[in-house]
């Protein structure tokens, strides 16, 4: 698991997940507008929901502040590649063991 917090000029986005095999997501993020350039402004959180789901984590998103729509879906999306980054890699401090207290992943 692991979180992200990312600025994007006024914009400011966080993102948490917990790749584990369960899936759940909550998105808090509205946009002033239908569309951001060509993208239906809507299909933002249909795809985080969607990749959550699909992925089998635990995903929750949240545009804490923001007032240019482009910004805070920059801002979100790279909030969530930085948390999934740092959620899967290798952690040196527990070598050969699951990082889970049930000891095992589900897939």
């Amino acid at each position: 698991m692991a979180h992200a917090i990312v600025p994007m000029d006024e914009a400011l986005a966080v993102v948490a997940v917990d790749v584990g095999g369960r899936t759940y997501n909550v998105t808090e993020v509205s946009f002033s507008e239908a569309n951001i350039g060509d993208l239906d402004a809507d299909l933002v959180r249909h795809f985080l929901v969607s990749f959550a789901s699909e992925a089998k984590i635990n995903l929750h998103a949240k545009v804490l502040t923001g007032v240019n729509d482009h910004h805070k879906a920059e801002a979100l999306f790279k909030a969530l590649g930085r948390a999934l980054d740092s959620a899967t890699r290798i952690d040196e401090r527990i070598l050969g063991r699951i990082p889970s207290t049930k000891e095992v992943i589900e897939s």
